[in-house]
């Protein structure tokens, strides 16, 4: 695999870890806001907090880490698009009798 190609893998892996990351810490983070609650008020899954509160930091890491997901898996296509138009056209053998 091309050097380019591989530091784009890389970059992508790591961004979806921190992706996975920030996913569970937003469920944790909003199981354990509902604890706070009484079961007829709780809030519902789409909450996401004041702004400056816990949950509002946490849902906005999960947020940045969607976006730098989606940044690099676009990075990688076109670096395998650049790659792609950069070698060369294969050889065709044809056989002569």
């Amino acid at each position: 695999m091309h050097s380019d190609l591989q530091t784009r893998r890389r970059v992508l892996l790591v961004t979806y870890r921190r992706y996975l990351e920030a996913e569970r810490a937003l469920t944790l983070a909003r199981q354990e806001m509902k604890g706070w609650f009484p079961a007829a008020a709780r809030p519902g899954e789409t909450a996401i907090g004041q702004p400056g509160s816990r949950i509002r930091r946490v849902y906005d890491r999960r947020e940045r880490a969607i976006l730098q997901l989606a940044a690099a898996k676009e990075k990688l296509e076109i670096a395998r698009v650049r790659l792609a138009a950069r070698r060369p056209a294969p050889l065709q053998l044809i056989w002569v009798r």
